[in-house]
């Protein structure tokens, strides 16, 4: 089967260029959070699906919008989640397999935090892309990547206390760890050939540098 990729472009700052246009390329389905619609009409990014409570979609930018063919207004009220949220778990629900995001960027730092912890509500197929970075909660079934290049720096951060942590192919490598909430997994640094993370609780974020 195939992968069935989703994007997801939230309203705020952009990184370069040369960061989203490969996620643009790569996706099936491109999803805009609400005003992030503007941003993509302004790069000629053709939307299928614009998500939220709509506050930020001007009657200008609708028709604008609704010039793309097959394009569809998702839209969904409540405070209970923001719009980021609800493109991730409409996203979910129509299969997607695999999702990535940017736009979280710039604005209220609150926005920023809550976004990363919205990887907190969803499966681990899900990735934040900033500028310096990517970020995702880790699965159960653990992580192994042997495509990063040696010296790439990388940090971890608990969520709640996370057990049985056990790392390997970094500076400071772990065994059977307990990492609860704070700096301690801050600035390590990947030296060999392979990066390998299991743990047994808890959830686990990833914060790996370009």
């Amino acid at each position: 089967m195939a992968a069935k990729t989703y994007l997801i472009v939230a309203n705020g700052l952009w990184p370069e260029e040369i960061l989203w246009k490969p996620l643009i390329q790569e996706a099936t389905h491109i999803i805009a959070c609400d005003g992030a619609a503007h941003q993509c009409l302004e790069h000629n990014i053709s939307i299928d699906t614009v998500i939220g409570d709509m506050d930020s979609i001007s009657d200008e930018l609708r028709v604008k919008l609704l010039q793309q063919l097959e394009l569809q207004f998702i839209h969904q009220d409540g405070q209970e989640n923001n719009d980021l949220v609800k493109a991730i778990t409409w996203s979910v629900d129509q299969g997607a397999t695999k999702i990535e995001i940017f736009g979280i960027e710039g604005g209220d730092i609150a926005h920023q935090f809550a976004a990363i912890l919205a990887l907190c509500e969803v499966p681990s197929n899900t990735r934040l892309h900033t500028t310096k970075s990517t970020i995702e909660l880790l699965g159960k079934s653990g992580y192994k990547n042997r495509s990063i290049e040696k010296n790439t720096s990388f940090s971890l951060f608990s969520i709640g206390t996370v057990k049985g942590l056990n790392l390997s192919g970094a500076k400071w490598n772990l065994i059977d760890h307990e990492l609860r909430p704070g700096t301690q997994g801050l600035h390590n640094r990947v030296i060999d050939d392979c990066l390998e993370i299991g743990y047994t609780s808890g959830q686990l974020l990833l914060f790996l540098d370009r």
